[in-house]
């Protein structure tokens, strides 16, 4: 079986197109299985790794005939239903879904299988594109553990509390918002270190200077390592799908500060590995909240974030079910 994966803007490091080139690498070691894209592939970003053997640039329909096609972006997806049924193509199209989405419902069209990432996109699916439920099928991104051998690490004794926070800087991710409403509210001792690079850094740069409770990181290229010297992973998002970054931290037993958006509260489960941030009027007080955490709670939340882990984001699971549905569709 020769299975193809696409998703659009690969010149980007980007979380979705992390887990599409981390599907295909799963999916090749079994299939024929090639990534095929518009664009020459001296424009991929070199951190996915793929190499040039393994990659197709797409000229012309013709070349997805007798194909399996798994499509990761949105906007692709009308484009290759369309194509199949007008050239009556022997294509089979698997569109994954990653992210929320409340626009151009009546121009989106959907293929009969469909990969839903979270629940909170499975909901999406069915209630604002009116997908059938039976032509949806559940499969968490999945992370290779890098951590099975490492213990989790205790809460530090001295009284600082850090917080990584790690995301493309944009609006969507709000780290502006974040800043301007937090700025001078903050306990001294709560530190908030943002990494990533996007369209607001240089903004964020300037808006942090002389601001003691912020630390702009800029691009990291290890953003494990890095997990490991923080006490907690937070993202406040207008949007979300299941970010990878939430996933690498609760593999690095790092309890959770999120908001309720896309699968946020799929991966941090309140009350057990982490924090539900709520509204603007009361994150300064949340976040100043935290120093009352005890040892102990501290330690049972990073516990349960490994734990939690293990039980839903492995990735040989992951590519055990993308294996499953592809064989039998």
């Amino acid at each position: 079986m020769k299975i193809y994966s696409i998703y659009r803007n690969m010149e980007r490091y980007g979380g979705a197109q992390r887990v599409m080139v981390d599907v295909h690498n799963g999916l090749k070691k079994h299939n024929d299985a090639k990534i095929i894209g518009f664009q020459k592939f001296e424009e991929l970003h070199p951190k996915y790794g793929i190499q040039r053997e393994e990659y197709v640039l797409l000229r012309h329909p013709w070349q997805l005939n007798g194909k399996t096609v798994a499509v990761h972006s949105r906007n692709l997806i009308p484009f290759f239903v369309f194509i199949k049924k007008i050239l009556f193509l022997n294509t089979k199209i698997v569109y994954v879904h990653h992210n929320v989405y409340d626009d151009f419902g009546n121009y989106t069209f959907f293929p009969e299988t469909i990969v839903s990432t979270s629940k909170r996109a499975t909901k999406n699916l069915v209630e604002y594109f009116k997908q059938d439920p039976k032509k949806i099928t559940l499969i968490y991104n999945g992370i290779i553990d890098t951590e099975k051998d490492t213990p989790p690490i205790e809460k530090k004794k001295d009284k600082s509390i850090k917080i990584i926070y790690a995301a493309r800087v944009n609006r969507v991710k709000q780290q502006l918002l974040i800043v301007e409403n937090l700025k001078n509210k903050l306990d001294p001792n709560v530190e908030i270190h943002i990494a990533g690079v996007g369209d607001d850094f240089e903004a964020l740069k300037t808006l942090c200077e002389g601001l003691p409770n912020f630390k702009v990181l800029g691009f990291v290229s290890d953003i494990v390592s890095l997990m490991k010297e923080y006490d907690y992973m937070m993202l406040y998002s207008i949007q979300e799908a299941l970010p990878l970054a939430l996933i690498e931290a609760i593999m690095c037993s790092k309890p959770l500060l999120v908001n309720d958006v896309g699968g946020n509260l799929e991966i941090c489960e309140p009350g057990k590995n982490g924090i539900e941030l709520k509204d603007w009027d009361s994150l300064a007080s949340q976040l100043n909240g935290l120093k009352n955490i005890s040892d102990e709670e501290y330690n049972a939340m990073a516990v349960q974030s490994r734990k939690i882990f293990l039980q839903k984001f492995q990735y040989d699971e992951m590519i055990k079910n993308y294996r499953q549905l592809i064989e039998v569709i």
